[in-house]
């Protein structure tokens, strides 16, 4: 049996024939630069997200980029951030001019460490403008502690929400229990919607969320050149806007994203259920008061180097993400500032591994999974 690590077109395939008009659609009007489907997919996704503003972009990296812009991060402004994420969130802190420190993560989650945040804080001051906290892999952040944090500070919170399109946090207000989506909660909310995201479209996507009027007209403006209008432009801008045709397509697969994460959902309690007791494979916790949308499965395991051998020799799919921290990339070097030495994001990246999960996974291929994995520490013992 073979399965693949990421498989799009059978999580899409029931989908085919209304993505296939909407792109007609657009392409027999010829309206393909901020037309009237990046409008209406912009409205869409606020009310789904629960937010007043969303503008598209080109792509998630940009989406960040533009967020730093706005809210006028530039030289001499620190930006803290998790080294255990993909490049472009950190990356987009230098492109600014800005300087980066790199906090560590919680042990657990694998998400930014609050009590790092703080340490960062108290060390550097004000010079700290704003913190980008990833919802990593689909789990929401600890954001009531996050934003209490950032709330004494007065930083800006600048979500990185692009592995989770549909993840929720619930606040304790009391006895009251308030749910919000991620992207709804800091000051600006930053998605992308690279094919292989729970949302995805069919190239560079993404898109920028806030509830604050003057960033919306800023980030409008911002990604579009800096125009106002027709040959008027009010600051340098940038050439960043979402493709009518990708918008086309978001507006479709928007649908069905919550019935595609229940599918995610529902394939991570298999793996979680019957790889619990198995070797020495911790599986994700997912803290009480979050819903997981499984952008990735992710299991941890002092054998993963082999087992991830093991399991592309019987042809199963499986990738490591973020197996080398942002700190130690040459890329960074000399180029952050760190509270700490960072080891849990050294120790995580040596020991995670991703199993294959998507909406379209067979019952057959979990199995598969399961079993190999099974059998791989089974023969260990030997």
């Amino acid at each position: 049996m073979k399965v693949p690590f990421i498989d799009l077109s059978s999580s899409e395939k029931f989908l085919s024939s209304k993505i296939k008009k909407a792109i007609e659609n657009v392409i027999r009007r010829k309206d393909f630069i901020l037309g009237k489907e990046v409008k209406e997919f912009e409205e869409n996704f606020s009310k789904y997200i629960g937010c007043r503003y969303t503008v598209g972009v080109c792509s998630g990296s940009s989406g960040l980029f533009l967020a730093l812009k706005a809210l006028d991060i530039s030289s001499n402004d620190y930006v803290i951030t998790t080294p255990f994420t993909f490049t472009a969130t950190a990356e987009v802190i230098l492109h600014c001019n800005a300087k980066v420190i790199f906090v560590d993560i919680d042990k657990d989650t694998y998400n930014i460490s609050v009590e790092e945040t703080e340490n960062a804080l108290k060390k550097f001051g004000n010079k700290v403008k704003a913190v980008i906290p990833v919802h990593l892999y689909g789990q929401p952040c600890n954001m009531q502690d996050l934003l209490k944090v950032c709330k004494e500070y007065n930083i800006k919170i600048v979500e990185d929400a692009a592995q989770a399109h549909g993840a929720i946090f619930r606040f304790k207000n009391g006895s009251e229990i308030i749910e919000k989506k991620v992207g709804s909660i800091g000051e600006i909310g930053c998605f992308s919607f690279y094919p292989t995201k729970n949302l995805g479209c069919y190239g560079d996507g993404g898109a920028v969320t806030t509830n604050d009027e003057k960033l919306y007209q800023k980030l409008l403006r911002l990604r579009n050149h800096g125009r106002v209008e027709h040959y008027l432009y009010q600051e340098i801008g940038y050439n960043s806007r979402l493709d009518n045709l990708q918008a086309a397509i978001l507006l479709v697969k928007l649908n069905y994203l919550d019935k595609l994460n229940k599918e995610r959902q529902k394939i991570a309690q298999i793996y979680t259920q019957e790889l619990k007791n198995v070797g020495d494979i911790v599986t994700p916790y997912v803290a009480e008061n979050v819903t997981h949308v499984y952008h990735l499965y992710v299991i941890k395991t002092s054998y993963r180097d082999k087992l991830k051998e093991f399991l592309k020799l019987h042809n199963i799919g499986c990738a490591v993400q973020y197996d080398i921290p942002l700190h130690l990339q040459p890329a960074y070097k000399g180029l952050y500032e760190t509270v700490s030495s960072l080891k849990n994001s050294e120790i995580t990246s040596r020991k995670v591994l991703s199993l294959p999960i998507y909406p379209g996974l067979k019952e057959t291929q979990i199995e598969y999974v399961i079993n190999t994995i099974k059998k791989f520490f089974k023969n260990l013992k030997k």
